[in-house]
């Protein structure tokens, strides 16, 4: 398959999770008035699949730019991840927000897999 051909099948996909994602948004609000986590891990797959749509390109020669990139990525990701643990812990401590463990796991996760992938995306302009 040609890269743009496999591009539109992430950008479909990335649309795909996104409507998901809407309609459990509207479902769970509904239903029950309160989002019950796993809308989170849906919208960071969403926001994953558009990186990759960016980045195939780039990442298809797994030559040396790309693999500096994903090394800086994963780098930068480790700090973002610590600062994302100290906000969440304060924000915890302080009870300012009420999550329950699944919704906090749910969305630790989904902070990761849009951290990693978009940092991929704003070092492969970099690089």
């Amino acid at each position: 398959m040609e890269i743009k051909s496999i591009q539109r099948l992430y950008i479909f996909f990335g649309l795909l999770f996104l409507a998901n994602t809407a309609l459990l948004v509207t479902v769970s609000i509904s239903g029950r008035g309160s989002l019950k986590g796993y809308e989170f891990v849906m919208f960071g797959i969403s926001i994953m699949t558009f990186c990759i749509a960016y980045i195939y390109p780039q990442f298809k020669d797994n030559d040396e730019r790309s693999k500096r990139i994903k090394e800086k990525g994963m780098f930068f990701s480790y700090f973002f991840i610590l600062g994302y643990s100290i906000i969440l812990m304060g924000l915890f401590q302080f009870k300012v927000i009420h999550l329950n463990g699944y919704q906090t796991i749910c969305l630790v996760v989904s902070l990761i897999i849009m951290t990693v992938f978009l940092s991929f995306v704003v070092l492969s302009k970099r690089y």
